[in-house]
């Protein structure tokens, strides 16, 4: 009688190691939906499907497994869609299972629900890899060769799409074992070259970007800076490439014209995983970049050595080479504090945020895990928020997508129950998405939501109050009460009087083992940058 398609699909992502999915059931996934009914993998439903794919990145990014996600299609894809730039801009691992019309339908403009031109060219620009199939002996091949790509080089999301009797239909085929890594090779005469490059520094820099942390290279990377005694500069994404606790750690560029005299000074720079957007370094520098994928190197600066390949990998491979170069180099530690009290010093007499970052940093403890949305107090945890291990700071990178943190957070907890998952969001991007504080609810994601409310959406009101003459349009909010809204979907809620507050409240929050909202009042910021 063999399988039908939906049993044959949850068996290849069994066999692929999914423990989870992030879904919203519809019509032409109920097939698919059924055969999860038995089978040992957790299917959680969101209440849009944006929340799908948001969930499944903050799942990866805080794993390193992809997460997997699955909509309708048509306006579930489209819905769909935010989560999946988001991923796609953070190099983050996440497939996107996708149901279809009817297959006779497909591409004819009958409109049959959820019918839309041509599915698969929305998801094209926002995935590596997407294919549709028609036929239940092509699902679980499809499915395999999604997690092959993400699992080649650099991660990135994948799609998957199939029309209902796909889902229905029985085919007598097998299953595949996974694919296993295949991580982007090095060329090491090209290593060596750097090593040597490096090497003859008398003021080298490291930038780690998101490719570090993400590649679980953070070690080999600190280790690579520790024997050169360089300073240590990372971009928002590769917050966590090392230790901010380490002496050689400066701070992070991102927007953040205070670290300009650090990057002028560096004679030699060695760049891994990062496009070296914003950072533009004087004409004279030498630029060593290493990348997962060849296409970003030289992409915002002129690069003298150029190196594909993995970054764990490569940077074992370039701690070794060194080695053998360099000897017992005078610390740079105290050199390099130095600098960073400055910078910390300038970042706070901008105004308020940065003591409330630091709040925020002394209340939540070491090893959680901090998603931070697009406001003003999420820009200065950019620049300021300490970070002690990788894969604990999942930003949104250049998407800039508002309302994607607390799904994410809700995704990352997911992942790692084991850690305490804080979510920073603004009053504005928290209602983007704040239903889903019924799946956090309904299947007790314990996750702390701290809100802050400044009745506007506060970088678009700045830009009107100190670019355009105070002419405040379309930006001032009327927000609900925070604590009635969350108690409404069963989940605890405190207020605060103000930032000065906030330490005891998040602290709690963070020893609780439930979903806590902390709301807090403040006034509208002057800018971080």
């Amino acid at each position: 009688m063999g399988s039908t398609g939906g049993e044959l699909a949850v068996a290849q992502l069994q066999r692929e190691g999914v423990e989870v999915v992030f879904a919203l059931p519809g019509d032409q996934t109920m097939y698919l939906l059924d055969a999860f009914h038995d089978a040992p993998v957790r299917w959680i439903t969101t209440r849009h499907e944006q929340a799908t794919t948001y969930m499944a990145d903050g799942y990866a990014r805080a794993t390193g497994r992809p997460g997997v996600a699955c909509v309708v299609p048509g306006v579930g894809v489209y819905n769909a869609a935010s989560g999946l730039a988001t991923a796609y801009a953070c190099s983050s691992p996440v497939l996107l299972l996708a149901g279809q019309v009817n297959r006779a339908g497909i591409g004819r403009g009958l409109g049959l629900l959820h019918d839309v031109h041509d599915q698969l060219e929305i998801v094209k620009p926002i995935t590596k890899w997407a294919t549709r199939v028609l036929a239940p002996a092509e699902i679980a091949p499809a499915i395999h060769a999604a997690f092959r790509e993400m699992r080649a080089g650099r991660p990135r999301p994948t799609h998957v799409e199939a029309p209902p009797e796909a889902f229905m239909e029985t085919a007598e085929t097998t299953v595949l074992d996974p694919a296993p890594p295949t991580p982007t090779p090095f060329d090491p005469d090209l290593v060596a070259a750097a090593a040597r490059m490096l090497a003859g520094a008398e003021r080298p820099l490291l930038v780690g970007g998101g490719g570090v942390p993400l590649g679980d290279a953070s070690d080999g990377f600190t280790e690579v800076a520790e024997l050169l005694q360089a300073t240590v500069v990372t971009t928002r994404e590769g917050k966590g490439s090392i230790d901010d606790r380490n002496p050689l750690s400066v701070g992070t560029m991102w927007n953040n014209p205070r670290l300009r005299p650090v990057l002028d000074a560096a004679d030699v720079v060695l760049a891994v995983g990062t496009r070296l957007q914003g950072f533009g370094f004087p004409a004279s520098t030498r630029i060593v970049q290493i990348d997962a994928d060849f296409a970003e190197i030289g992409r915002n600066a002129p690069v003298e050595l150029a190196i594909a390949g993995d970054a764990r990998l490569t940077l074992g491979a370039l701690r070794d080479a060194l080695d053998g170069l360099v000897g017992a180099r005078p610390s740079r530690g105290a050199e390099v504090a130095a600098q960073r009290v400055q910078i910390e010093e300038q970042l706070r007499a901008i105004g308020p945020a940065a003591g409330i970052v630091e709040t925020l940093r002394a209340a939540i403890p070491d090893d959680a895990i901090l998603v931070p949305d697009t406001a003003t107090v999420s820009y200065m945890c950019h620049m300021h928020y300490r970070v002690y291990e990788p894969r604990t700071y999942l930003p949104s990178s250049f998407m800039g997508t508002l309302g994607f943190a607390y799904p994410t957070a809700l995704g990352a907890k997911v992942g790692r129950p084991d850690r305490p998952v804080v979510a920073v969001v603004g009053d504005g991007g928290f209602l983007f998405t704040a239903t889903e504080m019924a799946t956090a609810a309904q299947y007790g994601i314990p996750t702390v939501t701290v809100v802050f409310d400044d009745g506007a959406y506060g970088n678009s009101n700045r830009d009107q109050r100190e670019r355009f003459g105070g002419r405040e349009i379309g930006t001032q909010l009327k927000n609900p009460d925070w604590v009635a809204l969350a108690h409404a979907f069963g989940i605890d809620a405190v207020a605060v009087s103000g930032p000065a507050d906030l330490g005891p409240a998040v602290r709690d929050a963070c020893a609780a083992d439930t979903p806590v909202v902390v709301a807090c009042p403040m006034p509208r910021l002057p800018s971080p940058f």
